[in-house]
C-alpha cells in the first residue's frame, strides 16, 4: 500500500501561534468541508475536496426511548475538554500514530 503526504493550510487570523494553532485544528474538527492537498510522487500533487461530515442519528432500541437512565441523559459541559488535557490527547494520539507507522516499515 503506497503512502501519501496530506497538507491543510488555512490562513487563520489570531493573536499568537498557539491560539491561530487551536483556530485551525478547530475548524478541521468541526465537520466541515476542507480542500486538501495529497502528494503522491515528487511532482504530483492533487487538490481534493473532503465534503462536510454529516452526523447520522444514532438508532436507539424502542426500549431505551421510554425512560432512560440517569446515566444515558447527555450533559453538554461534558463535551468539552479543558486545553491542557487537549495537548496531552494530541501528544498521545501522535505516539499511536508513530508507533503504527513503524510497525509497517
Amino acid at each position: 500500500m503506497p503512502f501519501f503526504l496530506v497538507t491543510q493550510s488555512s490562513l487563520v487570523e489570531a493573536q499568537d501561534e498557539r491560539e491561530a494553532a487551536q483556530t485551525g485544528v478547530d475548524r478541521l474538527r468541526s465537520g466541515a468541508q476542507v480542500t486538501v492537498s495529497v502528494k503522491s510522487d515528487e511532482t504530483t500533487i492533487t487538490p481534493i475536496v473532503v465534503p462536510a461530515m454529516v452526523e447520522e442519528p444514532l438508532s436507539v432500541p424502542p426500549s431505551e426511548t421510554a425512560m432512560p437512565s440517569p446515566a444515558a441523559v447527555a450533559i453538554p459541559e461534558a463535551v468539552f475538554v479543558a486545553p491542557e488535557n487537549r495537548a496531552l490527547i494530541l501528544k498521545r494520539m501522535m505516539a499511536d500514530a508513530l508507533a503504527l507507522l513503524g510497525r509497517r516499515t
